[in-house]
């Protein structure tokens, strides 16, 4: 197969220097290649030039080389003159190659490189579940994704990806080798002691807690109608901080789920210092680590006093932060479901606000 891909690329390559770029040219010897390996060859039989305006048209669909928006741009009816072939002929090539390779448009596998930062597919990674995009959420997260070869590079940081994870293993490394008395000195110092274990009374009491938008994606009109924005929510110790962040999400009407973390036994939403519980997918962070998963940490156990505050941050991107408070604790009514809302003051802001 070594003469039919170099009898390939010869054209293909001649075409890239002529009417397209140096990136579209390596993408279709890479497209040429991945053929060349297949069991059998689609590439073993059919005449070269059929072959490579096939395998450009594809990778041109992939990459929107046929719309006059773009640059490079080409017609098909122009790649398939210059390749000496007939319509027909170029568009089954092109068919058999996109098949054979799983290829479609915005394909990630198949994005000129150029493009990348603007293909949604590549930065969109399920998180428990959870669609986010990882170009709005935090620096840890696309370190971390970009370790595991989820993302192509760091967003923002696209020539100095290799270089910021490789710092950071050599930071992680070098905290691993000290001791262990003073790892446990600096984890003390940083992270409050674990709670004890609730008591059967904790987990039954009701916890009435008051839940208020301070701040987020809102316009200056939404704002001059609702000043305030409040919801109270009644949930039971034994339910977790992941049944709380439900009852919030209906509480404010809100769309799509995303990240969110709860920050407790600090000075409010946004303390360094508090206790951050949150998604699974995060407490394996060394550079910011979680005290707990919020799945399987009860409200009963967290301690809470009365007029207590503490903070919710939901949407890492977008950054709706809440603030709340401890109104009371008190024995569960007989025949309520919980969690429940029981008060609403202000309208729910859209999720997604229009700014125009």
């Amino acid at each position: 197969m070594v003469e039919t891909f170099n009898s390939i690329v010869e054209l293909t390559d001649e075409f890239a220097h002529e009417h397209l770029n140096e990136e579209y040219a390596q993408l279709i010897r890479q497209a040429t290649a991945a053929l060349c390996r297949k069991r059998p060859s689609p590439l073993a039989k059919g005449q070269t030039k059929s072959w490579a305006g096939g395998i450009t048209h594809a990778l041109g669909m992939v990459n929107f080389l046929f719309d006059p928006s773009q640059t490079p741009h080409v017609t098909s009816a122009q790649l398939y003159q210059w390749f000496g072939i007939s319509s027909s002929t170029g568009q089954s090539k092109s068919k058999l190659v996109r098949d054979k390779l799983d290829m479609h448009q915005i394909d990630p596998d198949w994005c000129l490189p150029s493009r990348m930062e603007d293909n949604p597919l590549i930065w969109i990674l399920s998180v428990n579940g959870i669609l986010m995009d990882v170009r709005s959420a935090p620096l840890v997260v696309q370190i971390d994704a970009f370790r595991q070869g989820l993302i192509p590079y760091i967003p923002k940081a696209k020539d100095q990806s290799e270089a910021i994870a490789a710092q950071l293993d050599r930071l992680s490394s070098a905290t691993k080798k000290s001791t262990s008395k003073s790892r446990k000195k600096q984890q003390s110092s940083k992270k409050p002691s674990p709670h004890p274990p609730a008591s059967s009374e904790a987990l039954q009491s009701v916890y009435v807690l008051e839940v208020m938008l301070i701040d987020g994606p809102l316009t200056d009109k939404f704002i001059q109608k609702n000043p305030h924005v409040l919801r109270t929510i009644e949930i039971q110790g034994h339910q977790t901080l992941a049944d709380f962040h439900q009852i919030i999400f209906k509480a404010f009407n809100r769309e799509e789920e995303h990240m969110y973390e709860f920050q407790l036994k600090g000075q409010g939403p946004r303390d360094p210092n508090a206790e951050r519980y949150g998604l699974e997918f995060a407490l394996n962070d060394d550079f910011a680590p979680l005290n707990g998963d919020v799945a399987k940490t009860q409200i009963g156990s967290l301690g809470l006093e009365l007029e207590e505050m503490f903070g919710y941050w939901f949407d890492f991107g977008d950054s709706w932060w809440h603030r709340i408070q401890v109104l009371a604790i008190q024995d569960p009514k007989p025949r309520v479901k919980y969690p429940r809302i029981t008060n609403r003051i202000g309208t729910s802001p859209p999720q997604y606000a229009d700014f125009d």
